[in-house]
């Protein structure tokens, strides 16, 4: 049993990148000319971004993004906002299937904090779906420990 849960995994595994390939490639005149950080999410194992993101977020490239273990716990700053970035995902993207907008701090690779405002939207692939998302540096800064966020 254990074997074909094992095959059956590959299988998926295999099919959600080529989703993420196909999406990449209709998407790519909007990747290559926004003038925002854009990324496709399904899960931390499927993900795509374009460079413009990459650099925003203190990565070499797309690729060493896309890579990252962890969503949540490798970009999102504090828990207070993984909390929010989470149930946001799942109730916009899953539940109700509607855009949204979303203000958090976002961790740098070196470490560095910055605000972002990222509008998201559900976007339905093969009878998946994923959340394209637009984010933006924003100057504002963040409330302090404990403070409301928007």
């Amino acid at each position: 049993m254990a074997i074909q849960q094992k095959i059956d995994q590959q299988e998926q595994d295999r099919q959600h990148e080529e989703s993420l390939a196909e999406i990449a490639t209709q998407l790519a005149p909007v990747f290559d000319n926004s003038r925002e950080g854009i990324f496709v999410y399904l899960d931390d194992r499927h993900k795509i971004c374009n460079e413009r993101l990459a650099k925003l977020w203190g990565y070499a490239s797309a690729t060493e993004w896309a890579a990252a273990p962890d969503f949540l716990e490798t970009f999102v700053d504090s828990h207070a906002d993984r909390v929010r970035v989470s149930e946001s995902y799942h109730k916009n993207v899953h539940q109700d299937l509607v855009a949204y907008r979303l203000r958090y701090t976002v961790r740098r690779k070196d470490g560095r904090r910055i605000r972002v405002e990222a509008d998201t939207v559900p976007y339905a692939h093969d009878d998946q779906l994923f959340a394209y998302t637009f984010v933006r540096e924003i100057t504002e800064p963040a409330p302090a420990r404990g403070g409301r966020r928007s």
